[in-house]
């Protein structure tokens, strides 16, 4: 659909430029046909139609640079092991790559600049004895979950999940802990830490 949209644009943008250059060239022309006295095109209809192509040229311009631009991030969790409470919004402060501002490291919250479907996946690393319980929140609705509990002497374990959805233009997405354990343990070990990315698949 993307693609068809791209391709309806450039043609459109193509065909405008191509009767502007019409314009300029046929513009003495085109004044001078009378009919029983009266100018058939004026001056002035010729300047206004060539106003509103120019602007549609621009137009068309702007939204095909726009829907080439990428939008994408990637997060991870602090070097610690840290305990969240339950219903705790989760902290990936260190980012790694991201397009824009589009992900606050200090809430570690998504705002998504364009209405599209989107995918998004988490990675959560714990260790033995602990239990986790995660969500995907669109504008705090729950996406999707992921979950763990490991027993004693397991050692350290990462689990990871994967959405698509939409999500509409200014709309936050975040990772939070769940309401299932009070402790949620998350682990760092050998440079390995959670983590949280997201990019857009396609506009709507």
């Amino acid at each position: 659909m993307q693609t068809l949209f791209i391709m309806i644009d450039t043609c459109s943008l193509f065909l405008l430029l191509g009767l502007l250059v019409s314009y300029g060239e046929n513009t003495k022309a085109i004044q001078n046909i009378t009919l029983d006295g009266r100018t058939l095109v004026t001056i002035d209809m010729l300047d206004a139609l060539r106003k509103n192509l120019t602007d549609l040229a621009t137009e068309l311009i702007e939204q095909n640079s726009k829907m080439n631009e990428p939008v994408f991030f990637h997060a991870k969790m602090p070097a610690a092991q840290v305990d969240y409470n339950k219903n705790s919004i989760v902290k990936f402060s260190s980012i790694l790559n991201t397009d824009g501002n589009i992900f606050n490291h200090g809430d570690s919250v998504f705002v998504s600049p364009v209405t599209g479907v989107y995918l998004f996946s988490w990675t959560m690393l714990t260790y033995s004895g602990k239990s986790i319980s995660t969500e995907l929140r669109v504008d705090n609705v729950v996406k999707a979950t992921l979950h763990a509990s490991l027993g004693m002497a397991v050692g350290h374990v990462s689990v990871s999940k994967t959405a698509i959805c939409r999500v509409a233009k200014n709309e936050h997405v975040w990772i939070q802990t769940g309401d299932s354990y009070i402790g949620n343990g998350f682990d760092y070990d050998a440079g390995s830490s959670s983590s949280f990315m997201g990019a857009l698949i396609y506009k709507i």
